[in-house]
C-alpha cells in the first residue's frame, strides 16, 4: 500500500509531529512574507486608524442568539407531565446572524454601524434591539412587524453534578410564511434612506429557505440596482444558498457556495483550488465586480479583472472555535475597503481579524483594532 502513496507524502510521515508543524509555520511564515510587503506594519496602521471614520450599514437576518444555562442539580418531577424539569438559573443574550458582524465592526471601532432588519412585536425582538443598541449599532432603520416572529435559536446548556456544560438540541424560531409586499416596501425605504449616509453596505442573507427572510426576490434586485446607482460605496454580500443571485456586487461564498452558485445540483464533498478559480472566473463575468472565495484554513482567492490572488490563511498553533470565523473576514475586509484599502490588503486584514477571533473558544469572538496589530506583530 505504501507504494501507492507519492514519494513525498510517504517521506513527510516519516517527520515527527512537531518538526512537521515548524516547518508548516516556516512555510506559511513564508508566504506571509510575500503578503506582508504588499501590507506594511505602518500601511495597516494607516488603514486600522481610520475605521472610526466609515459608517457602514448592515442589512439582512438578525437572530436572537439565546443561552439557556440549565442546572440540572435542581430538577425535580413535573407534577403535570412524567418529565424532570429543566431548571434554568442563567440566561445570556447577543446578536446573531447579521448581527454578528455587526458585533465585528463595532469591535474594530467603526464610527457608527447601521442595521436594517425585521423583528416581531414580541419580547425577543425587544432584546435583540436592547443589544444591538448595546452594542453601539444605530438601530433606527430595524422594523417592527405584528405579522413577524423575531428569529431566535434558543441553545440550553446543561450543567450535572460534575459541573460539565453541554449543549443540548437548539430550539429555532423562524418565520413560516413569505415577507408581505407592505413589509419589503418599508425595507426598501429605509434601504434607499439609509445607502446615501454610508460608506459600505453588507448583506447578510442568511435564511435558509426563499423569501422567508429579509432579503427577498424582490428586495435583493433592489439592492444590486442601488449598488449600480452608488457605484462609490462598497455592496458586498454574504449568502449561503443565493450568492449567485447578485449581481453588480461584491460576494464572498465559501469554496462549496460558490460551487453551488455555478452548479445548482452539486453534491460532492470538496472542491479544488482549481476548480474554485474556474468557478471564481465565472461567478466574476456575472457580478463585475471583485470576488472574494474563502477556502478554510488555506485562506482566500482574490478575484478582480486583472489576476487571482492567493491570500494564504494564517497558522494559528493551539485550539480554535471557527464559528462566526466568516462574519469576522467580512467586517474587516468591507471596512478596510471603504478605508481605501486594494482588495489584497482588504483580504489580508479580513485573514487577521479571524485570525483572532477564532482564538477566543466557546463563544462567538470578535477582535479590538489592538488585537489585530498585536497578530500582525507575531507573524
Amino acid at each position: 500500500m505504501m507504494g501507492t502513496l507519492p514519494l513525498n507524502w510517504v517521506w513527510i510521515k516519516t517527520i515527527p509531529l512537531e518538526v512537521r508543524i515548524k516547518l508548516a509555520k516556516i512555510w506559511i511564515g513564508l508566504l506571509l512574507e510575500k503578503f506582508s510587503r504588499m501590507v506594511t506594519e505602518p500601511r495597516l496602521q494607516e488603514i486600522l486608524s481610520r475605521f472610526s471614520d466609515i459608517k457602514i450599514l448592515v442589512v439582512g437576518d438578525f437572530y436572537l442568539d439565546a443561552y439557556w444555562m440549565i442546572d440540572k442539580t435542581r430538577s425535580t418531577l413535573s407534577l403535570e407531565t412524567p418529565w424532570h424539569t429543566s431548571p434554568v438559573v442563567d440566561q445570556r443574550y447577543s446578536p446573531g446572524a447579521a448581527g454578528t458582524v455587526t458585533n465585528n465592526l463595532n469591535a474594530l471601532g467603526v464610527d457608527t454601524v447601521y442595521v436594517v432588519g425585521v423583528i416581531g412585536e414580541d419580547g425577543f425582538g425587544k432584546t435583540l434591539v436592547n443589544h444591538l443598541n448595546e452594542n453601539g449599532c444605530t438601530t433606527d432603520f430595524m422594523i417592527n412587524s405584528a405579522d413577524r416572529v423575531t428569529p431566535t435559536y434558543l441553545k440550553p446548556i446543561h450543567r450535572g453534578y460534575e459541573d460539565v456544560a453541554v449543549e443540548s438540541s437548539r430550539f429555532d424560531i423562524e418565520n413560516l410564511v413569505s415577507s408581505s409586499f407592505h413589509l419589503e416596501e418599508q425595507v426598501i425605504e429605509n434601504l434607499n434612506v439609509c445607502i446615501p449616509l454610508v460608506d459600505g453596505v453588507i448583506i447578510g442573507d442568511q435564511m435558509p429557505h426563499d423569501n422567508l427572510g429579509v432579503i427577498t426576490d424582490r428586495v435583493r434586485e433592489e439592492i444590486c440596482r442601488l449598488a449600480t446607482e452608488f457605484p462609490e460605496k462598497v455592496f458586498y454580500a454574504d449568502s449561503r444558498t443565493r450568492i449567485g443571485q447578485y449581481r453588480n456586487l461584491i460576494i464572498k461564498p465559501n469554496r462549496f457556495e460558490a460551487k453551488r452558485a455555478v452548479e445548482p445540483e452539486w453534491i460532492g464533498e470538496d472542491v479544488s483550488i482549481d476548480e474554485v478559480k474556474e468557478i471564481g472566473n465565472t461567478l466574476l463575468s456575472r457580478t463585475g465586480q471583485p470576488l472574494f472565495v474563502t477556502i478554510g484554513p488555506d485562506g482566500i482567492l482574490v478575484f478582480d479583472s486583472e489576476k487571482i490572488s492567493h491570500i494564504p490563511g494564517i497558522f494559528i498553533e493551539g485550539q480554535v472555535d471557527p464559528v462566526g470565523a466568516g462574519d469576522s473576514v467580512s467586517a474587516g475586509l468591507v471596512s478596510s475597503l471603504c478605508c481605501g484599502g486594494s482588495c489584497i490588503e482588504a483580504a489580508f486584514i479580513g485573514n487577521l481579524v479571524a485570525s483572532v477571533t477564532v482564538t477566543k473558544i466557546g463563544k462567538t469572538g470578535t477582535a479590538s483594532v489592538d488585537e489585530v496589530i498585536d497578530r500582525f506583530l507575531s507573524l
